[in-house]
């Protein structure tokens, strides 16, 4: 899979929550899909990041996001019911379980209602990243070079996006957005 395009089989799905849905990127990083999101003519994007530097870049990328430099760790400084749809890559995997689950949580609340969420995560799969050959901290949770790193299977998918969640699709694939191939898992929940 073109990694570059991940969001395209998406785009019915965000065009379906609104006639100009709310967006929330979350680790917009340098704004690789946030350059995505406005080349769809979304115009109410707002890209978070925890690094400074990468939201610099990302503004240097899509001017006309509103852009936020926030710690997920910290809960999200955003009204309840904000955002349509909110879209978090490669970014949710960094935390101890509680906090993963906390970080959902606060992701459901800025939600509107039937709002969806749109995320990727590393798979139990994920070898060549850190899945294998290093120390677990915690059940999937690994120190992998110096960074804690959580990796998920099925079951940790369907106990962190349980009862407040209709799973519109969870999938494990590999994607080629690094120098070797990455296994994750890309899901599309809708609050209930």
């Amino acid at each position: 899979m073109r990694d570059a395009a991940w969001l395209d089989k998406w785009k019915a799905l965000i065009d379906g929550q609104s006639a100009s849905p709310g967006i929330l990127e979350l680790g917009c990083g340098s704004g690789r899909d946030t350059r995505w999101l406005a080349g769809q003519g979304y115009a109410d994007i707002t890209a978070a990041d925890l690094s400074r530097d990468a939201l610099l870049e990302c503004r240097k990328a899509v001017s006309s996001a509103q852009f936020a430099c926030l710690d997920l760790r910290e809960g999200l400084p955003f009204s309840g019911g904000r955002f349509d749809v909110v879209i978090a890559s490669l970014c949710l995997h960094y935390f101890t379980w509680d906090v993963t689950v906390r970080i959902v949580r606060e992701i459901r609340r800025c939600l509107a209602d039937n709002g969806v969420l749109v995320c990727r995560v590393n798979s139990t799969e994920d070898v060549h990243y850190g899945a294998a050959g290093y120390r677990e901290i915690a059940r999937h949770y690994y120190d992998v070079e110096g960074k804690a790193k959580r990796f998920f299977d099925e079951d940790d998918m369907v106990r962190l996006f349980g009862g407040d969640w209709e799973c519109l699709s969870r999938r494990e694939i590999t994607i080629d957005r690094y120098e070797k191939p990455k296994t994750v898992w890309e899901a599309a929940m809708r609050k209930r």
